[in-house]
């Protein structure tokens, strides 16, 4: 997925067409801007803020972490156009975001909706490298991973771009990882100087956790 999600594909104007066809909206870190099993018949514009992308399988009361968005993403398209108006994740503020509501007939009008199949396959091909970390990868560089592209998505608006806004409880249930398994390797972190001190997760050096994506550790 290029950085900037679907703001990248299209034009300053066909974006400020998108922005304009719907209405602001704020949504306070821990909100939930749509969930999963819901209808919706409309998507989201997100201009501000990450979020998480959780979803449950069939019978599964756990919400795991399937994919993080930023400003210039979409939400709820899938469900959109060809999910049957049924929300197919969960999402969560994870910052105090801003997003426009643009309903899905009004969507379709634009220009911009042209470059719509793009965006969504480039988004399902995003979703294989998740799964192949569930299998592939320690947890401890699945940990590293998402610390590293929660940084790499915070933008400009961010005061504080290199504070983790989830707690260790937090990461260990989006990941499906043991509570302790994080505990420890936060710990190994903040000795390495990856993380500084503090109750806080805060990265304190970016180029040495990226050093711990790809490595067996």
């Amino acid at each position: 997925m290029p950085r900037g999600g679907f703001r990248a594909l299209v034009s300053d104007e066909e974006w400020t067409a998108l922005l304009a066809a719907g209405h602001p909206r704020p949504f306070p870190r821990g909100k939930e801007l749509v969930r999963q099993g819901f209808c919706g018949d409309y998507l989201l514009a997100l201009t501000h803020g990450r979020v998480q992308v959780l979803r449950s399988e069939a019978g599964g009361e756990q919400n795991l972490l399937v994919a993080l968005r930023a400003g210039g993403d979409l939400i709820g398209e899938m469900a959109a156009h060809g999910g049957g108006g049924v929300r197919s994740a969960t999402v969560v503020a994870l910052d105090d975001c801003r997003a426009h509501t643009v309903p899905v007939e009004a969507f379709d009008r634009l220009p911009a909706a042209r470059k719509l199949t793009d965006y969504v396959v480039l988004k399902l091909s995003e979703s294989v490298p998740f799964r192949v970390q569930l299998v592939h990868f320690k947890p401890q560089q699945r940990i590293a991973r998402l610390l590293a592209e929660l940084v790499a998505l915070a933008g400009p608006e961010l005061a504080h771009p290199m504070l983790i806004p989830l707690s260790q409880e937090q990461i260990a249930t989006a990941l499906g990882v043991a509570r302790s398994s994080v505990s420890a390797f936060i710990a190994d972190l903040r000795r390495d100087g990856v993380l500084g001190p503090g109750p806080r997760l805060t990265v304190a050096d970016p180029e040495r956790l990226l050093h711990y994506t790809s490595e067996r550790v």
